[in-house]
């Protein structure tokens, strides 16, 4: 029913020309948007299974709040906006069970409505460090990290290599850091005390640092109004510069404060990059 609904009104069967084919593909998208919208479920069955391949099919799903049943992208949970959001058919044999839970779901209003939840409460964190990666147009994130790569080379010589990058005196030895907003290529100094060198003295350090510059997040002006937030800021991961995005979301984590001590006495002048959510 669903998809005679979407498609009923894109028959391209009688195209006379392909800009009538294209044109009609464009008033498709508009009629399965508002179509969506009348519907508690959609099938966002994506043209492959592979890592990270996910489509207007998942993301037109929850902007109309349809619940998006994929079969597609194997970590589609990374993409999720909160729990229970999505439903997710691994393989041929979680049809049933999957079947049932939309049962479920469709009889249960309360269980929809909680599937729902994260449209009221905000979705996570997780899922806005992600979208939020957007705010920032590739062409831009390129020649971030073009210039990234040029400052590193400009840093082996020997004007950078003979900078100091620490202090020690009786108290202690104080660390100098460097630190940027994901999308952003300008750093920031901190400073670290040698007894302050664990991951909450960081980010309490970082926050501290970027607050007082009254600093305004990259993708401020991109999101909706109701997730934009007022002028707080919120750390939502620290890492080293270098790593790809999928690296910093999902792979790389400061294990505990030892790591944290180690990797800054390991990295003279180290090159941090943080999410602010």
């Amino acid at each position: 029913m669903l998809l005679l609904d979407v498609c009923d009104s894109c028959d391209v069967s009688t195209a006379k020309t392909h800009t009538w084919i294209v044109y009609s593909v464009l008033f498709c998208l508009v009629d399965k948007v508002e179509t969506l919208k009348r519907y508690k479920f959609s099938l966002a069955f994506e043209n492959s299974n592979e890592e990270d391949y996910v489509t207007e099919k998942f993301f037109q799903s929850l902007v109309t709040g349809a619940i998006p049943v994929v079969v597609g992208a194997p970590n589609i949970q990374e993409f999720s906006p909160g729990e229970g959001a999505i439903l997710h058919i691994k393989e041929l044999d979680d049809v049933i069970s999957v079947a049932k839970t939309m049962k479920h779901i469709a009889s249960n209003p309360d269980a929809f409505n909680q599937s729902l939840r994260w449209k009221y409460d905000g979705p996570s964190d997780s899922f806005k460090a992600l979208i939020d990666m957007a705010a920032v147009h590739s062409s831009c994130r390129l020649c971030i990290h073009i210039a990234t790569k040029i400052h590193e080379k400009e840093e082996r010589t020997p004007k950078f290599m003979n900078r100091s990058c620490s202090c020690s005196s009786k108290r202690g030895t104080v660390y100098h850091l460097f630190v940027r907003e994901r999308g952003r290529f300008k750093t920031e100094s901190i400073y670290l005390r040698s007894d302050q060198l664990t991951l909450g003295a960081l980010e309490s350090a970082v926050h501290g640092k970027f607050r007082s510059l009254k600093h305004v997040p990259v993708w401020k002006d991109e999101r909706p109004s109701s997730i934009r937030g007022g002028d707080e800021l919120k750390v939502y991961k620290i890492y080293p510069i270098g790593l790809t995005e999928r690296q910093a979301l999902y792979k790389f984590q400061f294990s505990d404060d030892a790591e944290v001590a180690r990797y800054i006495k390991g990295h003279p002048c180290a090159k941090l990059e943080v999410i602010f959510v």
